[in-house]
């Protein structure tokens, strides 16, 4: 029980280090991981050889997943997909404020279930924005739904998902089912804040019928999913089903060469509208075809590539590579310093002397469950011990090893309270740049989308537990 109170002051002094910027999260999580294992009693050896050296490689999947990832999130910026996306989604979907609000959150969620990072946010914010105040949507309003866009896609990035299963050793399936119902309760609140925000008694109307098109797209995504197409994974078909994907997919790169000669015998630059459809072939990939995400990240820049064929592609698809990994670089070492901390709070030593604290404080009821996230939801901030990204990574492992909570419920859990850091937190450098931008502050923004994200947590939890993953 000490080395359990010990460990508790020792998370506290390291989150408050982070949140007064003495330490960034880089630095902070590979001295919590030897710290805990100098708290644990772990043996010196097993520090340099298990903790530091294997548990540096523990999320190597997860980072070398990132990296193509970002090169595939770069090629759509270098080649300009993304922007083109935004403007002629813009010019058809009229100017009507609810339905083009409604419709430039959807696009901006498509667009970042591929891409990430700052210069993505500021890339498509620059265009977005400035169309939402065109329509006399507020600066706070817009900010809001801009957050609540990139809150959305992000269910949806498959790195993350690869994060989840390598952290909590689930299967994508899981992932999958959860994901696919959550993101139906936060558009649903987006329609709902959208209602509230633009003052409009018409647009009641117009929620209504946002309602029945998306009750409708659920029932049909959960027929597909109930019947082979999100079942593969444990089914006799699979095989066959990802072979003739396979098959069909070269195919199509097969009909795209002579395509991009001609292109380029035509010395022609336009992007044709069937590269408007890169940020979804992955994705598509991924969750109907039961392909491993390196190969959908490297399907999707083929396709890319050669769909947009142009005399300096090559040199374009080089400089993505260059970049995209240099971007994710800090991605990258944070991950090291997660795996350290998981591996820290795995070992036998140290998992022995934490579990009988935890077995006492973590909620096992589905009312406690709910009740009890709900209210810690704000230690996913700052990197806390709710965040997967973070110090929340060693505890959640921790939770499961010791069979407290199983993985899908840890799961459900963490992408929950995970929409109070995605979408409030002031420090995230997205937020700052928002707000900035719309000449407000980050402060304004977190009381505007507050009530909406905590309410995306109530409801998250309650899915997990309508789904059973506290009895799994």
């Amino acid at each position: 029980m000490l080395t359990g109170i010990i460990t508790i002051i020792a998370y506290l002094l390291m989150a408050v280090l982070i949140y007064r910027k003495v330490l960034s999260a880089l630095v902070a999580l590979p001295i919590m991981a030897v710290a805990l294992a100098i708290i644990g009693g772990v043996p010196a050896n097993d520090i340099l050889n298990e903790i530091i050296g294997k548990g540096a490689l523990k999320l190597s999947t997860t980072y070398t997943t990132t990296m193509f990832g970002s090169i595939l999130a770069e090629l759509l910026n270098r080649l300009g997909i993304a922007k083109s996306i935004v403007k002629v989604v813009a010019e058809f979907a009229g100017d009507n404020r609810f339905f083009l609000g409604l419709v430039l959150t959807l696009v901006t969620a498509l667009l970042f279930s591929t891409l990430g990072g700052l210069g993505a946010v500021i890339m498509v914010g620059t265009i977005i924005l400035p169309i939402l105040l065109s329509l006399g949507i507020t600066n706070k309003t817009a900010g809001a739904l801009f957050l609540f866009g990139i809150s959305l896609g992000g269910m949806f990035n498959i790195v993350g998902w690869q994060m989840y299963m390598d952290v909590l050793n689930i299967p994508k399936d899981q992932i999958i089912n959860f994901v696919s119902h959550f993101a139906f309760v936060s558009l649903s609140l987006i329609i709902v804040f959208l209602t509230i925000e633009l003052k409009d008694k018409k647009n009641i109307l117009y929620a209504l019928v946002s309602f029945l098109i998306i009750g409708c797209a659920f029932l049909g995504i959960h027929t597909i999913k109930n019947n082979m197409l999100f079942q593969t994974a444990n089914s006799q078909s699979a095989p066959t089903i990802l072979h003739t994907s396979i098959e069909a997919f070269s195919v199509l790169l097969c009909l795209l060469i002579p395509y991009a000669v001609f292109r380029a015998s035509s010395k022609k630059t336009d992007l044709p509208f069937l590269v408007y459809l890169t940020p979804l072939v992955a994705l598509c990939l991924v969750l109907f075809f039961q392909w491993p995400f390196i190969p959908a990240f490297l399907a999707g820049i083929a396709y890319a590539v050669l769909g947009s064929w142009r005399s300096d592609s090559v040199k374009i698809l080089n400089q993505s590579i260059i970049e995209g990994i240099t971007t994710v670089v800090p991605v990258v070492v944070l991950m090291i310093g997660i795996g350290m901390l998981i591996t820290a709070v795995q070992h036998p030593s140290f998992a022995q002397s934490i579990t009988p604290l935890l077995q006492h404080c973590i909620p096992r009821s589905e009312l406690q469950y709910i009740v009890a996230f709900t209210f810690l939801a704000p230690l996913a901030l700052y990197r806390g011990p709710l965040s997967i990204w973070g110090m929340g990574s060693g505890i959640v492992s921790l939770m499961q090893k010791a069979l407290i909570l199983s993985g899908p419920a840890i799961m459900g859990m963490l992408m929950s309270v995970g929409q109070i850091q995605g979408i409030c937190d002031p420090t995230n450098t997205h937020n700052i740049w928002i707000a900035s931008y719309l000449g407000t502050n980050t402060q304004a923004l977190l009381r505007k989308t507050l009530p909406y994200a905590w309410a995306a947590v109530i409801l998250g939890l309650t899915l997990a537990c309508s789904l059973g993953y506290l009895n799994k």
